[in-house]
């Protein structure tokens, strides 16, 4: 080394550069060191080739290669950041092949040294199952701790998958995953970081590696916002909203949606838009509703399109335009907003400012219905069993049934048991149609509520139990169900 460089200095003059963004001279500085074992040097030229700023390769492949290469060598010099980086660049194929198993070693090298962000790093890679795993003894302690994992499709299908593993199997490896991911996001948090602070609040909030605990959660995104975190604002936000490890508080849940909503935060946007709204936590504004829904919409979120959609179909503190809704559910729908869809293919069903075209409007409930809107699966089922607009096929509408049924619509858990009691489409099962029965039951549903009667009454997948026959066929009498009725006169 050339004792004459003041390294320090030249990183320290680079730097400033940087922060003005005069980056090609903190590139020329930073490359007048790189070859005198600066690690720090080596590390800021790969920033620079990865995000191209002040370097002149067109090319982004090739900028790729180079940034890995230079964030390779300064982590094999021991540079945290770096070697966080190079976990970055094997876990998405940036500059060298794919490789999760190396992603996962520099990032641990990096954690080794106190750097959060490759905390957090592994914390996400455990979260979405990139991480191979083998399970022991000890794992069962967590096996309760899975958050949203469906049970029921796992009780449903305990048989292999495409890897060979059972149910059973995948159900613990998801626990144990989840709990290394919690483990290393709280280790973040405890260096006062705000993503781990988040990161652990979601764990506490899903009950993923550790049991459910809303205040755990609240007391975390709390953590966070204090660092301006704007995500974190948005969750307090649906905590107050939902009352969830707080009092439920509609005004603080308006404050904290519009806290996030300040910093940008596009969801929370749309929020305080809806609030705004129907005037929950402040008071009913159609004009600030839709300012708010135009700056989350110009933010690309396709809710705040379809909400803008309902506002012009429905006349709501703007002149009723449907050519301007069908616009907005449009534009929706092509921002990844399904329920968009679903409104399209009621547009297209009804009538609604256009001629009647069910061909489009299925096209519309099927989009939506892959998207998870319950009551689009509903309805493409109803038009698969029916059969009057598109072919009859009642495996195809007992799919798509129990798809809405699982979303928690009381319609089709109500026409999934019907299949099910009379094997329509599926296996004749009348535990699983009483199963359903008795979950649209609970939600109300009159006629569910006189199924769940019979069911009790005829021993149909539940032992026979007069008391509960009549209890439900009374809640049922008292929706109308003239069934019921007769079966309450006897």
């Amino acid at each position: 080394m050339d004792k004459s460089i003041d390294v320090n200095e030249i990183l320290k003059k680079a730097a400033a550069l940087y922060d003005e963004k005069k980056f090609s001279e903190a590139v020329e500085l930073w490359k007048s060191i790189e070859d005198v074992g600066c690690a720090e040097a080596l590390y800021r030229l790969g920033i620079c080739y990865n995000y191209n700023r002040g370097v002149d390769v067109q090319d982004e492949e090739k900028r790729g290669v180079i940034a890995s290469g230079y964030f390779m060598k300064a982590g094999e010099m021991g540079h945290a950041d770096a070697q966080c980086f190079v976990g970055l660049c094997y876990r998405c194929g940036l500059g060298v092949d794919k490789d999760l198993k190396k992603s996962v070693e520099w990032f641990e090298k990096s954690a080794a040294q106190n750097c959060a962000q490759a905390m957090n790093n592994l914390g996400l890679m455990y979260e979405q199952q990139e991480v191979d795993l083998e399970l022991n003894e000890s794992d069962k302690e967590y096996e309760e701790y899975v958050g949203e994992y469906d049970d029921f499709e796992e009780d449903e299908d305990d048989g292999d998958d495409e890897n060979g593993e059972r149910g059973d199997v995948r159900r613990k490896k998801y626990a144990k995953s989840m709990r290394i991911s919690f483990e290393w996001y709280m280790k973040s948090a405890q260096l006062k970081n705000a993503t781990g602070q988040l990161s652990v609040g979601r764990a506490y909030y899903h009950g993923r590696g550790v049991p459910c605990d809303y205040k755990a959660a609240v007391k975390y995104y709390s953590l966070a916002a204090e660092q301006g975190s704007a995500d974190a604002f948005f969750r307090l936000g649906e905590c107050y909203d939902g009352g969830e490890g707080v009092e439920q508080n509609a005004i603080k849940a308006f404050q904290y949606y519009r806290e996030a909503a300040k910093r940008n935060h596009a969801k929370a946007q749309c929020y305080v838009g809806y609030c705004y709204e129907y005037g929950e936590g402040v008071k009913r504004n159609f004009d600030e509703a839709l300012k708010w829904y135009n700056v989350s919409a110009e933010n690309k979120y396709g809710q705040a399109y379809c909400n803008l959609g309902c506002m012009y179909e429905e006349g709501r503190g703007v002149k009723k335009n449907m050519s301007k809704a069908i616009e907005m559910y449009e534009r929706g729908f092509e921002h990844g907003n399904y329920m968009s869809a679903y409104n399209l293919g009621n547009v297209y069903a009804f009538g609604k400012g256009v001629k009647v075209n069910m061909e489009l409007a299925l096209k519309y409930y099927a989009e939506a219905a892959q998207g998870g809107v319950a009551e689009a699966q509903y309805n493409l089922a109803q038009h698969l069993h029916n059969g009057k607009y598109i072919e009859q096929d009642d495996e195809a509408a007992a799919y798509w049934f129990m798809q809405s049924a699982r979303n928690g619509d009381a319609d089709a858990q109500y026409k999934i048991g019907s299949f099910f009691m009379n094997g329509v489409g599926v296996d004749e099962d009348p535990e699983l149609g009483f199963y359903w029965f008795l979950k649209s039951a609970m939600q109300g549903d009159g006629d569910a509520q006189y199924a769940v009667g019979l069911c009790y009454e005829e021993g149909m997948g539940v032992e026979v139990d007069l008391d509960e026959a009549l209890e439900w066929y009374a809640r049922s009498a008292k929706q109308g169900n003239k069934e019921a009725k007769k079966r309450l006169k006897g």
